[in-house]
């Protein structure tokens, strides 16, 4: 007996030594094929033809590691271009990638299609291929037009310079970061002033002030933009290129610091409310539409003035920001969980700067996660719709008040009245059940105890709703 149970003890551990060594090798495995943020240069070649853009792209300083290539949606006639002989060394078949290795340079080409050909005042975007977890340091942009359209390209990097030969028009821009974005148009503009950050293409001076402006306005993670400064201009949408037209001065200052705050934190550009709110703590003066003036003066009458440093701070040292990111670091801040920026992103209402009760919520030890409890003026509330969703009640807003109600209870709420109606029979109210935060209606904990029947039951780690049998 001792020599079976000695066997079948010494089986198990050799069994778990081969499942902890194969656990292990599979664990190896998936760190190498983790791809690690990376930095690199690039050289692109942009020639443009009447119905197309060839882009010949030269990357440097690459990784040793495996890199993915993100080839733009349209692009065509993708090839790999050696160059000195050992440009395609690192490139896969199907071009879906570089392979490890150690050349740093690879080169590659591809077309770009123009079905209508090249119109002007259109920004050309997401023609450039990218490398997955690469982020472009310093962009070298050559522009090559054949076809001698004249007028002037604008990308956002700094410009070297252009020529006009005679069998082409030639541009140079080179600066850090990659490029956006491609504009074109017919009338060339002269650049009339330009520092580290801007370059303004304006067919008057730049008035003093705004060249103070410019020189004055430091915001993080700023890249290199172009400002067009024109009458009319048509405002079109772009990362790096700005459009102005003969604006006042604060106007310029709101739209320069939103269009970079949506650039250097990648919000997207179509939400202005996140930008506008950054830019006016960051530039310590409200800027914007005015729900983003309410949501700045909201948090600055409410933060003490270290918060407020210490706010911008944590602002200036972020790569990205979303409403959840930025909630993120005021509920950090305050020692408080808000969805402050989330909740106003959503709604179309200005929603309050108020806390809830990071506790998750359990309703008959189901979760649920739809349902947010906030503190205000004292008393506990509860998102409605969802809470009424999981109790088996139908939810209805109309005219004439609330209606919840399922096969045998029926209320009618009329909102800002002291009473509520249960079975068709009227009852007083000496506060009000519901309050309207937002869009949204909360009901208040120890109505939704009395009315609805519920035990409710908090611990450290959660909040226990129960249902008592109906009569």
């Amino acid at each position: 007996m001792k020599i079976i149970v000695g066997f079948i003890s010494m089986l198990l551990v050799v069994t778990n030594c081969v499942l902890l060594l194969f656990q292990y090798e599979v664990y190896s495995s998936n760190i190498d094929e983790e791809v690690q943020d990376f930095s690199y240069e690039q050289e692109v070649d942009v020639q443009l033809f009447e119905n197309s853009i060839q882009v010949n792209h030269h990357f440097f300083n690459l990784p040793k590691e495996k890199v993915s290539i993100l080839w733009p949606i349209a692009s065509e006639n993708r090839s790999c271009l050696n160059i000195a002989g050992d440009s395609c060394k690192r490139s896969t078949e199907d071009l879906s990638s570089f392979l490890e290795g150690e050349n740093s340079s690879q080169s590659v080409s591809y077309t770009f299609p123009l079905p209508n050909g090249l119109k002007e005042g259109v920004v050309l975007s997401d023609f450039l291929l990218k490398l997955e977890n690469g982020d472009v340091t310093y962009t070298t942009l050559h522009i090559t037009d054949s076809l001698k359209r004249g007028g002037m390209w604008v990308s956002g990097l700094p410009k070297i310079g252009n020529s006009s030969l005679d069998l082409i028009d030639y541009s140079l821009s080179i600066g850090e970061g990659t490029v956006q974005e491609l504009y074109w148009q017919q009338e060339a503009l002269p650049i009339q002033y330009q520092n580290d950050h801007y370059s303004v293409y304006s067919k008057e001076p730049v008035a003093a002030g705004l060249q103070k402006l410019l020189d004055e306005l430091q915001l993080p993670n700023t890249r290199h933009s172009s400002i067009l400064v024109e009458d009319n201009t048509n405002k079109v949408n772009a990362s790096n290129i700005l459009f102005l037209g003969n604006e006042d001065l604060p106007s310029i200052q709101r739209d320069i610091a939103v269009k970079n705050i949506q650039d250097g934190y990648n919000l997207p550009i179509e939400n202005l409310l996140l930008a506008e709110v950054v830019s006016s703590f960051l530039m310590e003066s409200p800027v914007g539409a005015e729900k983003s003036i309410w949501m700045y003066e909201t948090l600055t009458s409410y933060l003490t003035n270290s918060q407020l440093l210490e706010w911008k701070s944590l602002l200036e040292n972020q790569k990205e920001l979303s409403a959840e990111k930025l909630d993120k670091l005021l509920s950090s801040l305050l020692d408080s969980k808000t969805s402050f920026f989330e909740w106003n992103d959503l709604q179309k209402d200005k929603f309050p700067l108020l806390f809830e009760d990071s506790r998750p919520v359990y309703i008959n030890d189901g979760i649920q996660k739809d349902i947010d409890v906030l503190f205000k003026d004292g008393k506990v509330l509860y998102a409605a719709e969802p809470l009424f969703d999981v109790l088996g009640y139908t939810y209805d807003d109309t005219d004439k008040g609330l209606y919840v109600q399922n096969e045998t209870r029926a209320f009618r709420f009329p909102i800002q009245e002291p009473f509520y109606v249960y079975n068709q029979k009227r009852y007083d109210a000496m506060s009000e059940p519901f309050e309207k935060i937002g869009s949204k209606f909360y009901i208040e904990e120890t109505w939704m105890i009395r009315l609805f029947l519920l035990n409710i039951d908090k611990e450290d780690g959660r909040i226990h709703l129960q249902e008592e049998t109906s009569n």
